[in-house]
């Protein structure tokens, strides 16, 4: 294996499941390196949804998700770990720290009176499962952007 592969297969280890389109603008990796990958049964591409997954791992639509978001940062060069549920992604850019949670509509009082307990991070990205977002209270002073999806919507901001 090659260290791009590598890389790939750690990536998809430690977050279990991606879209191929990510798993290329993260690792800057080719379809080729996907192929290879798949060809010597380290990843795994769901026949129904396209998403990628490593051999020893279950789908997971939530670190899909919160992907997206990733994606949208990687111009600020973000070193990323996996986050304790209910956060999926811990990200560290040059200036700040983030944590992405993708969380169904029914965890939303959950989360957003909880949020400090769960989170450390100086900011928080919520994406929520819902195409109707009521604006609600969240209890925290640390800037908070509330995302719906599908389609990934940023329809809040808090501080």
């Amino acid at each position: 294996m090659t260290d791009t592969q590598n890389a790939i297969a750690k990536l998809l280890w430690d977050f279990h499941s991606l879209r191929a389109e990510q798993v290329m603008k993260i690792c800057n990796c080719t379809e080729c390196d996907i192929g290879c990958l798949i060809a010597q049964k380290v990843i795994k591409r769901d026949n129904n949804t396209g998403i990628l997954i490593h051999r020893g791992r279950n789908a997971d639509n939530r670190n899909v998700v919160a992907f997206d978001v990733v994606v949208q940062y990687l111009d600020r060069n973000p070193k990323l770990k996996v986050g304790k549920h209910p956060i999926c992604v811990n990200m560290q850019t040059d200036f700040f720290n983030y944590d992405i949670l993708a969380i169904k509509e029914a965890e939303i009082t959950d989360v957003f009176e909880h949020i400090d307990q769960m989170s450390e991070s100086e900011r928080i990205i919520i994406i929520i499962e819902t195409k109707q977002y009521m604006k609600k209270i969240i209890k925290t002073k640390r800037p908070c952007y509330i995302c719906t999806y599908p389609p990934l919507k940023i329809v809040d901001r808090i501080n």
